[in-house]
């Protein structure tokens, strides 16, 4: 078993632009399926406010999403899937979700919050659905890469073994070595 981290930016509303929120995720998966493995948990981490600038090295590594899920890794072990979520929005260093509850004023407080239609579980399944999507493509991606170097190296071995052999051949045919030199040499 490996995990699989990477970075997304998810737009839950492709019309808006700008307005992504930022994923990270470490994933258990196979590399010989090619799959994502069944975790026996998923961590959603919601980042909160921008700390940046501290001077202090603790916070700062702190403040990085991908830093945040390696450790959430450690701590609820590697049959965990992590995602950390940070938010679309900021006033200022302050956190702005408001994916999850649509009726906010400027500075990002709550208006209201209707939960007819489950709008923070729907927001919440759709940004992992997103995640999943780009998981998925970045997969296929990777391994035709992996694929494609995999059958390079398959071809230059073929390549020096052809030459070998040609050259082989050529030592026998000058007299150089004996055709039984290979039994000589193991």
């Amino acid at each position: 078993m490996d995990r699989w981290t990477g970075c997304f930016k998810v737009s839950l509303n492709p019309t808006k632009a700008g307005s992504c929120l930022k994923v990270a995720a470490s994933l258990m998966f196979s590399p010989s399926s090619r799959t994502l493995l069944m975790p026996s948990v998923n961590a959603i981490f919601f980042n909160g406010d921008k700390v940046h600038g501290t001077g202090n090295s603790v916070i700062e590594r702190l403040s990085d999403s991908r830093n945040i899920s390696e450790l959430l890794v450690s701590k609820l072990g590697c049959s965990a899937n992590v995602w950390v979520v940070e938010a679309s929005t900021f006033n200022g260093p302050f956190a702005v979700y408001k994916e999850f509850i649509p009726s906010l004023t400027s500075r990002g407080d709550p208006k209201r919050y209707d939960p007819n239609g489950f709008p923070a579980s729907s927001a919440i399944v759709a940004i992992l659905s997103r995640c999943f999507e780009q998981v998925r493509i970045s997969f296929n991606f990777y391994f035709r890469i992996f694929f494609q170097r995999w059958l390079d190296l398959l071809l230059d071995f073929h390549v020096i073994v052809t030459y070998l052999m040609q050259l082989y051949l050529i030592f026998i045919e000058c007299g150089i070595i004996n055709s039984l030199w290979w039994k000589q040499v193991i």
